[in-house]
């Protein structure tokens, strides 16, 4: 087994049980307890995990609350962050709406438009535009991750290989100016990261609470993405240096929507 193969095992482990012990992983990975050491000792490093006495436990930053939990997580920011990026969106465009909690609030901005062809890893998300008769609707395929109800998988990227998109709209779950924007999720993540060299256009769309925090999988460079939608509370100096490397950065203030 690879180190990457080892420590995405790790991960999942950790996902599922929030503990680890050094000598059970060196028992079923088949390796010495040294190099399972120095795969946590990397994985510290890099902030996806926090040893202990025997073992590890996972990173704050990278426990991942179930999707219906999020929903209601920030909610206004969200909406806010929604609404601006819906418009970006022309009628006659081809998009990707990646999967995520902003991105399906982002889908129920643009129902009004015409003449769309949406593309998506997202179940929530088909189901919320598929009756609808002024959309095609293509849904790449692959495995069902039941948490996010996404796909993901050899399927999903050999399908992705073929499509190509005006822009898309993608959710986050960390953004760093050194490690750039990073998803928990390795399938899903890449995914994002195969979309978005595909797409002519990328517009991520991230409250606040994703700014300074970094996850285990790269989707994007900074360089990468060509808009960020946040809100007033994102990190200011964070902004700044996303601004400096050609980023477009947005804000919206929803306290203000809600009082208009």
């Amino acid at each position: 087994m690879l180190q990457r193969e080892r420590q995405d095992e790790i991960m999942k482990q950790l996902h599922e049980f929030k503990t680890v012990k050094i000598s059970e992983l060196s028992k079923e990975l088949n390796v010495t307890r040294e190099t399972i050491r120095k795969d946590l000792y990397e994985m510290e490093e890099k902030g996806l995990v926090r040893k202990v006495h025997g073992g590890a436990i996972l990173n704050k930053a990278n426990l991942e609350t179930s999707y219906m939990n999020r929903k209601s997580t920030n909610e206004a920011e969200k909406r806010s962050i929604a609404k601006r990026a819906s418009a970006f969106v022309e009628n006659g465009d081809t998009i990707y709406i990646d999967y995520g909690t902003t991105a399906l609030l982002f889908t129920r901005e643009i129902l009004s438009k015409k003449e769309l062809t949406i593309i998506t890893n997202s179940l929530p998300i088909a189901n919320e535009v598929i009756d609808y008769s002024d959309f095609e609707v293509i849904i790449i395929g692959g495995h069902v991750r039941k948490n996010e109800k996404s796909l993901f998988g050899p399927i999903a990227y050999r399908g992705i290989s073929r499509l190509f998109v005006d822009k898309g709209f993608f959710g986050i779950g960390g953004i760093d100016i050194h490690a750039g924007y990073t998803n928990v999720h390795m399938g899903e993540s890449e995914v994002s990261r195969l979309m978005m060299k595909n797409s002519q256009k990328n517009v991520v769309m991230a409250d606040y609470s994703k700014f300074n925090t970094v996850a285990m999988n790269q989707v994007a460079s900074i360089e990468e993405v060509d808009v960020l939608i946040t809100d007033e509370n994102a990190d200011s100096e964070l902004v700044q240096q996303l601004k400096e490397r050609n980023t477009t950065v947005l804000t919206v203030d929803p306290e203000a929507e809600m009082d208009a």
